[in-house]
C-alpha cells in the first residue's frame, strides 16, 4: 500500500506540469477607438443645435434615464425629467448662447463609456441687458444605453476668478 503522500505527489505533478488543464481567456477583441470618438464627436453638433433651437426636449433625450447634472450655483438636477427642467431655466438667461468645444476623449478599454472634457463660451445678458461672456471647461461621461450613446454626467465650470478669491 502506498503512502498518502505518494498517492497525491503524481497527479499533482501532472497538473502542475500541464498548467493546470486551464485553457486561456479568450482575448477580448479590440476597440474600435476611431468609430467611438466620431460617435461622441457627432453629439456635440446636435447638442448645439439644440441649445439653438432651445429645444429642452432634444438636450434631455441625450441623457440616460439616471443621469446627473451638475451646474454651477445650482442643485444637481438627477434624472432627465429634473435634467430638462434645469434646461428650461438656462434657456430663460436673457442673450442665452452656449459653444461647447471637445479637446479630449477618454475611452474605456471595454469601449462602452467616454470621458470628455472641453471647453465653452457661455454668453448672455446681465440684468440691465449688458453683454456678458463667460469662458469654462466641462467634464462630460457617455455610456452606452440600449446601442446609443447616452450623458450620464455632466458638469462644468467657470474659468472667471469669483472676487476675493
Amino acid at each position: 500500500m502506498r503512502s498518502s503522500a505518494a498517492r497525491w505527489s503524481l497527479p499533482i505533478l501532472l497538473v502542475a506540469l500541464m498548467g493546470g488543464c486551464t485553457s486561456p481567456p479568450p482575448a477580448t477583441p479590440a476597440v474600435d477607438q476611431a468609430a467611438i470618438g466620431a460617435a461622441i464627436d457627432a453629439i456635440t453638433p446636435a447638442f448645439t443645435a439644440a441649445l439653438a433651437a432651445r429645444d429642452t426636449n432634444a438636450l434631455a433625450n441625450m441623457y440616460a434615464d439616471d443621469a446627473h447634472l451638475l451646474a454651477p450655483n445650482a442643485p444637481r438636477a438627477d434624472g432627465r425629467d429634473a435634467i430638462r427642467q434645469a434646461w428650461v431655466g438656462f434657456m430663460s438667461i436673457p442673450g442665452m448662447e452656449l459653444a461647447p468645444m471637445a479637446n479630449t476623449k477618454i475611452i474605456s478599454e471595454a469601449g462602452d463609456m467616454v470621458v470628455e472634457l472641453g471647453s465653452y463660451v457661455f454668453k448672455f445678458q446681465d440684468p440691465s441687458g449688458k453683454p456678458q461672456t463667460d469662458n469654462g471647461k466641462y467634464v462630460t461621461v457617455y455610456k452606452k444605453v440600449n446601442g446609443e450613446w447616452k450623458i450620464v454626467v455632466d458638469t462644468f465650470n467657470s474659468d472667471i476668478p469669483v472676487p476675493g478669491m
